[in-house]
Protein backbone atom coordinates (compact mmCIF):
# COMPACT_ATOMS: atom_id res chain seq x y z
CA UNK A 1 0.00 0.00 0.00
CA UNK A 2 1.33 3.64 -0.20
CA UNK A 3 0.08 6.68 1.55
CA UNK A 4 0.61 10.45 0.95
CA UNK A 5 1.98 12.66 3.92
CA UNK A 6 3.06 9.81 5.57
CA UNK A 7 4.76 12.13 8.44
CA UNK A 8 1.64 13.76 8.63
CA UNK A 9 -0.91 13.37 11.56
CA UNK A 10 -2.92 10.58 10.08
CA UNK A 11 0.04 8.96 7.62
CA UNK A 12 1.72 8.30 10.86
CA UNK A 13 -1.34 6.39 12.07
CA UNK A 14 -2.40 4.86 8.90
CA UNK A 15 0.97 2.86 8.58
CA UNK A 16 1.02 1.50 12.45
CA UNK A 17 -2.66 1.06 11.35
CA UNK A 18 -2.05 -1.15 8.30
CA UNK A 19 0.58 -3.22 9.99
CA UNK A 20 -2.10 -4.27 12.54
CA UNK A 21 -4.49 -5.26 9.25
CA UNK A 22 -2.10 -7.28 7.74
CA UNK A 23 -0.97 -4.49 5.19
CA UNK A 24 2.70 -6.77 3.73
CA UNK A 25 4.44 -3.60 2.53
CA UNK A 26 3.88 -0.16 3.59
CA UNK A 27 5.34 2.66 1.36
CA UNK A 28 4.58 6.39 1.91
CA UNK A 29 5.34 9.36 0.58
CA UNK A 30 6.62 12.97 2.03
CA UNK A 31 6.92 16.63 0.65
CA UNK A 32 10.12 16.87 1.93
CA UNK A 33 13.52 15.19 2.90
CA UNK A 34 13.60 16.59 6.56
CA UNK A 35 10.31 14.27 6.76
CA UNK A 36 11.77 11.42 5.28
CA UNK A 37 13.46 10.14 9.13
CA UNK A 38 10.71 10.59 11.15
CA UNK A 39 8.61 8.87 8.18
CA UNK A 40 10.86 5.68 8.56
CA UNK A 41 10.52 5.51 12.17
CA UNK A 42 6.70 4.81 11.62
CA UNK A 43 7.21 1.51 10.19
CA UNK A 44 7.18 2.20 6.24
CA UNK A 45 9.04 -0.23 4.09
CA UNK A 46 9.84 2.85 1.85
CA UNK A 47 9.30 6.71 1.45
CA UNK A 48 9.76 8.92 -0.99
CA UNK A 49 9.66 12.46 -1.90
CA UNK A 50 6.10 12.96 -3.42
CA UNK A 51 7.63 14.78 -6.27
CA UNK A 52 8.36 12.03 -8.86
CA UNK A 53 7.22 9.13 -6.41
CA UNK A 54 5.91 7.22 -9.19
CA UNK A 55 9.47 5.73 -10.66
CA UNK A 56 11.17 4.72 -7.44
CA UNK A 57 8.00 2.95 -6.38
CA UNK A 58 7.68 0.93 -9.56
CA UNK A 59 11.39 -0.08 -9.09
CA UNK A 60 10.37 -1.49 -5.25
CA UNK A 61 7.31 -3.47 -6.23
CA UNK A 62 9.14 -5.10 -9.54
CA UNK A 63 6.71 -2.75 -11.59
CA UNK A 64 3.79 -4.40 -9.83
CA UNK A 65 2.28 -1.27 -8.25
CA UNK A 66 0.45 -1.31 -4.94
CA UNK A 67 -3.38 -2.58 -4.04
CA UNK A 68 -4.30 0.47 -2.02
CA UNK A 69 -3.24 4.47 -2.09
CA UNK A 70 -4.29 6.57 0.38
CA UNK A 71 -3.99 10.63 -0.68
CA UNK A 72 -4.99 12.95 1.17
CA UNK A 73 -2.84 15.38 -1.26
CA UNK A 74 -5.40 15.78 -4.86
CA UNK A 75 -4.39 17.09 -7.64
CA UNK A 76 -1.27 15.89 -9.61
CA UNK A 77 -0.31 13.46 -6.26
CA UNK A 78 -3.73 11.63 -7.19
CA UNK A 79 -3.35 11.19 -11.17
CA UNK A 80 -0.05 9.80 -10.41
CA UNK A 81 -1.42 7.68 -7.77
CA UNK A 82 -3.27 6.19 -10.84
CA UNK A 83 -0.10 4.85 -12.50
CA UNK A 84 0.79 3.44 -9.63
CA UNK A 85 -2.05 1.12 -8.48
CA UNK A 86 -2.07 -2.96 -9.15
CA UNK A 87 -5.38 -4.30 -11.07
CA UNK A 88 -7.93 -4.28 -9.09
CA UNK A 89 -6.01 -1.94 -6.77
CA UNK A 90 -7.81 0.99 -5.29
CA UNK A 91 -7.22 4.55 -4.24
CA UNK A 92 -8.74 6.26 -1.86
CA UNK A 93 -9.13 9.62 -1.86
CA UNK A 94 -9.81 11.71 1.45
CA UNK A 95 -8.99 14.77 1.43
CA UNK A 96 -6.99 17.95 -0.99
CA UNK A 97 -4.58 19.49 1.04
CA UNK A 98 -3.01 20.90 -2.18
CA UNK A 99 -6.04 22.92 -3.25
CA UNK A 100 -5.84 21.63 -6.51
CA UNK A 101 -8.24 22.39 -9.12
CA UNK A 102 -10.83 19.33 -9.77
CA UNK A 103 -9.89 16.83 -12.56
CA UNK A 104 -11.42 13.95 -14.09
CA UNK A 105 -9.77 10.68 -14.13
CA UNK A 106 -10.13 8.36 -17.55
CA UNK A 107 -12.87 6.33 -17.15
CA UNK A 108 -10.89 3.91 -19.86
CA UNK A 109 -8.00 4.07 -17.55
CA UNK A 110 -10.10 2.71 -14.84
CA UNK A 111 -11.79 -0.33 -17.15
CA UNK A 112 -8.73 -1.38 -18.80
CA UNK A 113 -6.89 -1.56 -15.55
CA UNK A 114 -9.32 -2.65 -13.57
CA UNK A 115 -8.80 0.29 -11.19
CA UNK A 116 -11.31 1.62 -8.74
CA UNK A 117 -11.09 5.18 -7.58
CA UNK A 118 -12.69 5.94 -3.65
CA UNK A 119 -13.72 8.47 -1.77
CA UNK A 120 -13.83 8.83 2.29
CA UNK A 121 -15.01 11.63 4.40
CA UNK A 122 -15.30 11.13 8.25
CA UNK A 123 -17.33 14.26 8.40
CA UNK A 124 -20.01 12.54 6.34
CA UNK A 125 -19.50 8.96 8.19
CA UNK A 126 -20.15 10.77 11.36
CA UNK A 127 -23.61 12.64 10.37
CA UNK A 128 -24.57 9.32 8.92
CA UNK A 129 -23.36 6.24 11.27
CA UNK A 130 -22.02 7.82 14.06
CA UNK A 131 -21.82 4.30 16.21
CA UNK A 132 -19.61 3.58 13.42
CA UNK A 133 -17.04 6.26 14.47
CA UNK A 134 -17.09 5.18 17.98
CA UNK A 135 -16.47 1.85 16.87
CA UNK A 136 -13.14 2.41 14.99
CA UNK A 137 -12.21 5.01 17.73
CA UNK A 138 -12.78 2.14 20.91
CA UNK A 139 -10.58 -0.24 18.16
CA UNK A 140 -7.95 2.25 18.04
CA UNK A 141 -7.92 2.97 21.76
CA UNK A 142 -7.70 -0.81 22.15
CA UNK A 143 -4.47 -1.09 20.07
CA UNK A 144 -3.07 2.02 21.33
CA UNK A 145 -3.46 0.79 25.23
CA UNK A 146 -2.16 -2.53 24.18
CA UNK A 147 0.72 -0.45 22.60
CA UNK A 148 0.37 -2.08 19.32
CA UNK A 149 0.79 1.55 18.34
CA UNK A 150 1.83 4.85 19.16
CA UNK A 151 -0.10 8.13 18.96
CA UNK A 152 2.27 9.67 17.30
CA UNK A 153 2.48 13.10 18.90
CA UNK A 154 5.38 15.38 17.80
CA UNK A 155 4.61 18.34 19.48
CA UNK A 156 2.54 19.95 22.19
CA UNK A 157 1.57 24.01 22.45
CA UNK A 158 -0.41 26.41 24.98
CA UNK A 159 -3.49 26.99 23.19
CA UNK A 160 -2.30 30.41 22.99
CA UNK A 161 -0.03 29.41 20.09
CA UNK A 162 -2.94 27.53 18.32
CA UNK A 163 -1.98 30.14 15.35
CA UNK A 164 1.45 28.50 15.37
CA UNK A 165 -0.01 25.16 15.29
CA UNK A 166 -2.43 25.61 12.18
CA UNK A 167 0.61 27.64 10.17
CA UNK A 168 2.54 24.06 10.64
CA UNK A 169 -0.53 22.29 9.00
CA UNK A 170 -1.32 24.50 6.71
CA UNK A 171 2.30 25.33 5.65
CA UNK A 172 3.05 21.46 5.66
CA UNK A 173 5.59 22.09 8.03
CA UNK A 174 4.77 20.08 10.93
CA UNK A 175 4.55 16.18 11.40
CA UNK A 176 2.76 13.67 13.26
CA UNK A 177 0.03 15.02 15.72
CA UNK A 178 0.27 18.24 16.98
CA UNK A 179 -1.62 18.29 20.26
CA UNK A 180 -2.37 22.02 21.99
CA UNK A 181 -3.09 22.27 25.56
CA UNK A 182 -4.90 23.35 28.03
CA UNK A 183 -3.33 23.69 30.92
Amino acid sequence: MLIHSAAGGVGSAAAQLARELGAGRVYGTVGSVEKIPYAAELGYDGVFLREGFAEPLAAVTGGRGVDLVLDPVGGPVREQSLTVLAPFGRLVAYGDLGRHEQWTASVWDLWKGNRTIAGFNIGDLARRAPERIGEYLGEALRLLAAGRIRPGVTQTLPLAEAAKAHQLLETGTGRGKILLSLT
